[in-house]
């Protein structure tokens, strides 16, 4: 019960500093007239800004179709991405991006070193913004903004509307080519994969050396919470039936991870960890170099997707909350399935991402490796 009054108090007052903050900062000076035809071509754009400060790897992931896009067809158009630390490690060696934003607390700051660069376009993908983003892109000063369903608001210049430009059981790479179709891109002219620029390295050279099946699956036990992460049980599950299939196991992590999972490692003579993966980079970089990847986090399932490796992937049931995680977020490598896990008891508990059929991924391992396809 408390949890419940909690979260409707949570909520009331998100609804109360929204209103407040549209109030403030949902406005915008000198409003250009836009020219019809291509946009970029008519509006005479030649530096576009990217608004991506929720740090999603997975979303990052998928951007990059965007910036490959955009600069295959107008090489000379400067493009700039606002980014959180985690994200950045996606794109900072990516050759279609000229500069990255540090997205810190300090927005004014931010938001004035922008300015100063006098974008043309800036483009929003938020689905519901925070005070501090209105904030942002009012004081970004870009001479045209635009967002996601944003048909109402006097801070933004062109809006993507759902259910006309994209449906939202759409895989998400036609909302991203929804945005590209509105700068005046045809739909023949967009390829959908993603790019991943990885970081050459002499670091796990010595790690690679000690495995000794022929076969490699890296697993990524973690997800956006506890409740969609695998648990020690599921995972040494997972491990003991690639184990019946002379198969070495990666695990990878982040943070202070490693003492946890070591445990694992210690009984079980097929697992395999590195002492040091500092990076997102660190863990493309083994991905690149495994066979199958099986995981419950989708922004691993965006990373395998766009390095073509086969992959199991564990969602919630039926799509998630919104019933459709399964289509919008679903893998993009054709060798590929999805695992859905059992529903929560009561809407006041939490989805356990462990209660998977294990039987049906068996199947899966077994259906690949019989493929050749791992």
């Amino acid at each position: 019960m408390l949890r419940k009054l909690n979260r409707i108090f949570q909520d009331y007052m998100r609804e109360k500093r929204l209103k407040v903050g549209r109030y403030i900062w949902d406005r915008k000076r000198n409003k250009e007239k836009i020219k019809i035809g291509n946009f970029i071509e008519k509006n005479n754009i030649k530096k576009i800004l990217f608004m991506r400060y929720d740090g999603k790897i997975g979303d990052m992931v998928i951007n990059t179709l965007m910036f490959r896009e955009i600069k295959k067809k107008y090489p000379y158009i400067k493009i700039g991405v606002v980014t959180e630390e985690g994200a950045k490690a996606i794109i900072k060696n990516n050759s279609n991006i000229d500069k990255i934003y540090d997205y810190k607390k300090n927005i004014k700051k931010l938001a004035l070193k922008i300015a100063n660069e006098k974008y043309d376009l800036l483009i929003d993908f938020s689905e519901m913004l925070r005070v501090n983003q209105m904030m942002l892109i009012n004081l970004c000063k870009a001479r045209f903004n635009m967002g996601l369903n944003r048909e109402e608001w006097k801070l933004f210049d062109i809006s993507i509307k759902s259910g006309i430009d994209f449906k939202w059981t759409d895989h998400i790479t036609e909302r991203y080519s929804a945005y590209l179709k509105k700068l005046g891109f045809k739909e023949n002219e967009i390829d959908k994969k993603y790019d991943i620029y990885i970081e050459e390295t002499e670091k796990y050279k010595e790690f690679f050396k000690e495995i000794k099946e022929k076969k490699v699956v890296v697993l990524n036990p973690y997800g956006a919470s506890k409740h969609k992460s695998f648990t020690l049980e599921t995972l040494n599950k997972i491990i003991n039936h690639l184990k019946t299939k002379d198969m070495g196991v990666i695990l990878i992590y982040f943070g202070d991870k490693y003492k946890e999972l070591n445990k694992l490692k210690i009984i079980n003579e097929n697992v395999y960890i590195p002492e040091n993966i500092e990076t997102i980079q660190d863990s493309i970089y083994l991905i690149k170099r495994s066979d199958l990847v099986i995981t419950p986090d989708t922004s691993i399932v965006h990373i395998a997707s766009a390095l073509n490796k086969a992959n199991i992937s564990v969602y919630p049931p039926k799509g998630g909350k919104y019933e459709v995680d399964h289509l919008v977020w679903a893998p993009k490598t054709k060798e590929t399935k999805i695992i859905f896990c059992k529903d929560k008891i009561s809407q006041y508990d939490e989805i356990d991402i462990n209660t998977f059929d294990f039987e049906e991924m068996k199947k899966v391992i077994g259906e690949n490796n019989e493929k050749n396809t791992i």
